[in-house]
């Protein structure tokens, strides 16, 4: 029973860190290489783009941040989910 709860919390804590590595990532390309923004005709389509080099521009996505975002949730959730069984006496 305790070797279930140690591997929720190991879990985790790899889920966490690998979320904060990516947003880590992705806060550091976005410092790096600016953001211009291009709009055509003074309307409110505007399209932003990434001035960094091809193989870092997929990490300046939106979708960046959300995998960053759920990773870090998901490891805090296992980490609860551990320390919980750990605590409460499951038969």
């Amino acid at each position: 029973m305790n070797r279930i709860s140690d591997v929720l919390i190991k879990c985790g804590a790899l889920s966490s860190l690998t979320g904060v590595a990516i947003l880590m990532a992705l806060i550091t390309v976005l410092l790096i290489y600016p953001v211009s923004k291009n709009c055509e005709n003074n309307s409110d389509d505007c399209e932003f783009i990434s001035q960094s080099p091809e193989p870092l521009r997929g990490i300046a996505q939106p979708i960046t941040l959300v995998t960053s975002l759920a990773g870090i949730a998901v490891g805090i959730l296992l980490l609860r989910l551990g320390m919980w069984r750990r605590s409460t006496k499951i038969t």
